[in-house]
């Protein structure tokens, strides 16, 4: 749907919406903005200090044609208060005068202690425009001001930069929807995130963006990037831009989310970000679609802004796009590996999270984010490769996505099931095996040779690898993934590795014998046993360079924990 790029003209809006009546406001200076606490700091270090008006940053940046309020003390007619009450808007109200670089503002309100105004269309920009303010009684005021293409700024309902957006949501250009409740404070209403057939428009009201045109402009939900289909001025409505933008259908049930604008100033590249307000994603979150997978062919896929959207439960509530794919098991105790590595050249860090399906609903089962950069000696890329048990037969979905550390992260990737890989093993046992080609292999190109093995709560368990073929390396990982639990290099003497460590948790356990070295095979002896204590539960170091898991970097990032909560499949 093609949204009229004249989206909102005001003989289109009811005279007696809580909207109208606030845009009306601001326009015409008929109330103050609320003063912030940022505003305030910035009035004490300058005689005059000048801060967008939609966004109350405190960096003191301001666009041509743009909305701005100045604070100070100021001396107005018989120190009144007067409000603008036509256009072009007057240069001179209550005996006050506003320049600046020595251009006069349109004036909409002032008072002793705030004067709104539209910054002169035609300024340049300038890192530190002087401005002026020329009292009632020919005293002035002075202070400084950055002048450039973009500083974007979004009204709020609560006119203070804060809270629930000055916005309203459209399906087809007549009807319209405010994203907020009149009150004090207002509150935020629910948004219908509509669907790919029928896209609900959000039409946001802001200042000092329309310069740098649709092109440089984008505006995010949630983190989201959002569809622009049209920027420019508010006919009527002195210095007030509007941003018209496609919602993401899979926003549904979102709840609360901010939104924010970036624009970027073409001369020099810069990123100037809005401040952040708010609209409420209403509805149920969207049933996972899902793509058959099987373990004979890798799959070659994308993670785009139009893929579906998965929230953070931290508090942050950062959002992830993911592509699910599901699989089926008929055997108790199927063992496989989930390989999702980059394709090409892009920036995606991948992650892998691993759902059951259990009456329709998807329970997290496990997550892995970096075991596929094991390299040489250390974690050499950000690539996933989950290794796991899977006790229940039944069906279990894949979700593709970026690594907690990349919200809204995109690209192509490759992803690869490989099933029946894991060996079991029992304490007591002795294992001489070989690491061979045919073994998993990380995209960094190290080979691995994983076992597993059950565990009661408190188990102490003490397990040694031995290889006169290759300087061993022993990972000790949980079967839901995650950091790895132990790991070791020469604890076992010369080359040989040793973990000893208590297992506080029932469940079953993943043992990784690798040389931690690209391409390198030869034959080991892997010895896990159960003990009756340990002198010390962590591993007693050896003198002397050992590797580590850390990834050159800085240490190994933390799970995916927080993705969890169940979301239906839809069959």
């Amino acid at each position: 749907m093609k949204i009229n790029s004249n989206l909102i003209r005001l003989p289109w809006l009811s005279g007696k919406t809580a909207l109208l009546l606030m845009l009306l406001a601001v326009a015409a200076g008929a109330v103050l903005f609320a003063v912030g606490p940022k505003a305030a700091v910035s009035a004490q270090q300058a005689q005059v200090a000048v801060i967008n008006a939609a966004s109350f940053n405190a960096d003191r940046r301001v666009a041509p044609d743009s909305l701005a309020a100045a604070f100070g003390q100021f001396v107005t007619t018989n120190n009144q208060s007067f409000s603008a009450t036509s256009l072009p808007l007057p240069t001179t109200l209550g005996g006050v005068q506003l320049r600046i670089s020595g251009v006069s503002a349109g004036l909409l309100f002032v008072g002793t202690q705030q004067i709104n105004f539209q910054v002169p269309p035609g300024l340049a920009d300038v890192a530190s425009a002087p401005v002026t303010v020329t009292n009632s009684d020919n005293s002035t005021r002075t202070g400084t001001v950055t002048v450039q293409r973009a500083a974007p700024g979004i009204f709020s309902a609560a006119q203070n930069g804060q809270g629930v957006a000055i916005a309203l949501t459209t399906f087809d250009g007549v009807v319209y929807q405010s994203v907020f409740n009149p009150g004090n404070p207002p509150t935020e209403r629910d948004v219908d995130a509509g669907t790919p057939q029928r896209r609900n428009v959000l039409v946001l009201f802001g200042t000092g963006l329309k310069l740098v045109g649709r092109a440089n402009i984008t505006v995010t939900l949630q983190g989201v990037p959002l569809q622009v289909d049209f920027v420019g001025a508010v006919s009527g409505l002195a210095g007030l831009d509007q941003i018209n933008a496609f919602l993401p259908p899979e926003a549904a049930g979102l709840g609360s989310s901010d939104i924010q604008v970036n624009a970027v100033i073409p001369s020099d590249s810069a990123l100037q970000r809005s401040n952040k307000t708010t609209i409420r994603m209403g509805g149920g979150l969207p049933d996972v679609r899902v793509t058959p997978i099987t373990s004979t062919a890798a799959i070659d896929g994308e993670l785009t802004a139009n893929d579906q959207i998965q929230q953070l439960n931290d508090g942050t509530r950062r959002t992830f796009f993911f592509d699910a794919y599901r699989f089926t098991t008929t055997q108790a105790n199927t063992t496989v590996a989930i390989d999702m590595r980059t394709r090409g050249t892009t920036t995606l860090d991948p992650a892998v999270i691993l759902y059951r399906v259990n009456n329709g609903m998807l329970v997290l089962f496990g997550e892995d984010d970096q075991s596929g950069g094991y390299g040489n000696g250390q974690i050499v890329n950000n690539n996933a490769l989950y290794m796991t048990v899977l006790p229940t037969p039944g069906d279990y979905v894949i979700f593709a996505s970026s690594a907690n550390e990349q919200p809204d992260g995109v690209g192509t990737y490759t992803l690869r099931l490989r099933e029946g890989v894991i060996t079991q093993t029992n304490y007591g046992a002795t294992v001489n095996g070989t690491v061979a080609t045919t073994d998993l292999q990380t995209s960094a190109g190290v080979y691995l040779k994983p076992y597993w093995f059950a565990a009661a709560a408190n188990d102490n368990i003490d397990v040694r690898l031995n290889s006169t073929a290759f300087d061993s390396f022993l990972i000790l990982q949980s079967n839901e993934g995650g950091l790895p639990i132990a790991s070791d290099d020469n604890n076992g003497g010369g080359n040989n590795s040793r973990i000893q460590r208590r297992l506080a948790t029932a469940g079953n356990y993943i043992l990784l014998v690798t040389p931690y070295e690209p391409n390198r095979t030869g034959a080991f002896t892997l010895l896990p046993n159960r003990v009756a204590g340990l002198a010390d539960e962590f591993e007693t170091p050896v003198a002397g360079p050992q590797r580590t898991l850390g990834d050159g970097r800085g240490q190994l990032r933390q799970s995916m924990t927080g993705r969890t909560g169940e979301r239906a499949i839809k069959e």
